[in-house]
């Protein structure tokens, strides 16, 4: 039993993707004296299989016999959530709906206007608040002057004004670890690098972010000592010696981090760590600070190559300043994960081929990631609020928002559109076009030596054409898997690229055809039966620099391994004969 039951949207069961600030309210109450407990997602099965979803979950959250059932929400699983409290509250009128986090927080007031299941909606940060507004729920008598706190009263909406941001987030306590569900698998296999909430907050304001609209552009840091204390904390518990450190940009403030780094070097065992950044907030004398106290990777938004765009959406970044600083960061050894955006509403062609020409040089350097997503209009952001009345519904969604039994749930999204403005689409020539390009990255990063080939087959900054090559060529296939997951449209486009036909007279096309119809052509079907596209590579780490180019394929004799994967998918590398 539980007075009070969590429900975290963590699909996969990946550590790197539970909320912390819900096992941060959990803990809260826990150490009040309420009785809590979290569920996760994954707990209830396979979300495509929506029914016994929905009755697994049902029955698991009842079993509980909670008074209070709280969801964290974000957009990507929403229509979800709202069908799960739907369940709850046609079985058992009685217990409280809550609703908290980011999505519910933005669509606050339409939320408890549209939807009767949901009693309360929490907005703004919960640690003060959780415990005022949960006990009087368990007592029966709800406080309705809780800041933040969204209801409905005698038939209208009433929205209290939100609670003061925490000044100092060194007084929060630390999460108690132990409400954590995990396997073994999930949790102590060491798979994850430990995430830790290391502050909150973005002063800038891009105007496709809605960061801003839940901090109000307040920049906030956990003190250095208290974030060493943390890791120290973390690893004398389960061992961890590698750390995700939770922030939108954690390297605004140079002298804490520099502070932070100096105590991580400190400590009496060796510490490994990933963070969020803005190139114009790093330099090599930094860089080289962090790399020093353990620094492992870095996720760089650069969004756009268009120095016109970089303008209009607010992100003003130096584009020249992207290389020489890529460069650097590359030469410390440090992996980086870029990301970019297409598909603004401003963007003309000239700007989406700028954009494309970035990533395609970005994507020759040893140790990047790439990132692309079509533009998503997120809520209470400046590009939703200006265009949402020119919004409709759409069948295909940014990739940036997963499909994630949507098509269960298109009645809610038809009849909740202020709601759901994240799943509606922005309709224009150029987004219409574009609307692939994503795959087309994927699927560069799939066959690398393939298309990096193909690449100098065009004129000089001309991903953009040859992107439009491989949509017009591969139209047919594309139009019947949009409605699939990614990894099952790859699966598709793997198995026979029909844009590789153009260069069927070019004197590499055996090796070409190789890697489609060998190495590719038979992994496709096991990645669409269950495996991932992360399960899916044409090269090693190691050896993927050997064998660039397909002239090195065909002096250094490479061969081909097929390894089967639990989770049913085959991970394909390539090595060096003899």
């Amino acid at each position: 039993m539980a007075e009070v039951l969590f429900i975290t949207p963590n699909i996969h069961g990946a550590l790197k993707e539970e909320p912390l600030g819900t096992m941060l309210l959990a803990t809260i109450l826990r150490k009040r004296g309420v009785s809590v407990d979290v569920l996760q997602f994954y707990h209830f099965g396979d979300a495509e299989k929506f029914e016994a979803f929905l009755e697994n979950a049902t029955t698991q959250i009842l079993e509980k016999q909670p008074k209070i059932v709280s969801f964290y929400t974000r957009c990507d699983t929403y229509h979800v959530t709202l069908k799960l409290a739907q369940q709850i509250k046609a079985q058992r009128s009685d217990i409280w709906v809550v609703f908290g986090g980011p999505q519910s927080d933005i669509t606050a007031l339409d939320t408890v206007r549209e939807i009767p299941y949901v009693d309360f909606v929490c907005c703004g940060e919960g640690e003060t608040t959780v415990y005022p507004l949960f006990s009087s729920l368990i007592e029966g008598e709800p406080d309705l002057t809780v800041p933040g706190l969204v209801y409905r009263k005698d038939g209208e909406v009433v929205c209290n004004p939100r609670p003061q941001l925490i000044e100092d987030l060194d007084t929060l306590p630390e999460i108690d670890y132990s409400l954590l569900q995990y396997t073994n698998a999930h949790f102590l296999g060491g798979v994850d690098m430990f995430p830790i909430d290391v502050g909150r907050g973005c002063p800038f304001g891009c105007t496709y972010c809605s960061t801003k609209t839940f901090w109000g552009r307040k920049y906030r840091l956990k003190s250095p000592q208290r974030i060493a204390d943390e890791v120290r904390s973390i690893h004398e518990r389960f061992g961890f010696t590698s750390f995700l450190f939770e922030h939108d940009m954690f390297t605004m403030r140079r002298k804490q981090v520099v502070e932070t780094c100096k105590l991580l070097k400190q400590l009496d065992f060796p510490v490994t760590w990933r963070c969020s950044a803005r190139l114009d907030c790093l330099d090599e004398e930094l860089i080289d600070i962090m790399v020093d106290a353990g620094l492992q990777s870095l996720f760089i938004g650069i969004e756009t190559g268009s120095a016109r765009m970089q303008k209009l959406i607010n992100k003003n970044l130096k584009l020249e300043h992207v290389d020489p600083m890529l460069s650097y960061i590359l030469s410390k050894g440090l992996r980086v994960t870029a990301s970019f955006i297409y598909g603004f509403p401003e963007e003309t062609e000239e700007d989406a081929a700028q954009t494309a020409a970035m990533v395609a040089r970005l994507e020759k350097l040893p140790g990047v990631d790439l990132q692309t997503h079509l533009c998503t209009f997120l809520p209470g952001t400046e590009l939703s609020s200006r265009y949402m009345h020119e919004m409709t519904a759409s069948e295909g969604y940014s990739d940036i928002v997963r499909d994630v039994a949507l098509s269960h749930c298109k009645d809610l999204v038809e009849q909740h559109p202020v709601i759901f403005q994240h799943l509606l689409e922005y309709k224009t020539p150029l987004r219409t076009k574009l609307q692939h390009l994503s795959v087309f990255f994927q699927m560069w990063t799939h066959t690398k030596p393939v298309y990096r080939y193909i690449y100098e087959r065009y004129p000089e900054d001309g991903a953009l054409e040859m992107y439009y090559d491989f949509a017009a060529d591969n139209a047919k296939i594309l139009a019947q898997t949009a409605h699939l997951p990614t990894s099952q449209q790859l699966a598709s486009l793997l198995k026979e690229d029909n844009f590789i036909k153009r260069f069927e007279n070019d004197e590499n096309y055996d090796i070409i055809q190789d890697i489609r119809r060998f190495k590719l052509a038979q992994t496709s079907e096991e990645v669409a039966k269950g495996g991932t596209v992360t399960d899916l590579y044409c090269f090693s780490p190691r050896d993927l620099e050997r064998c660039a180019r397909l002239q090195d394929m065909k002096r250094g004799r490479y061969i081909v391994s097929c390894t089967g994967r639990p989770n049913g998918g085959v991970k394909v590398e390539i090595f060096r004969r003899g």
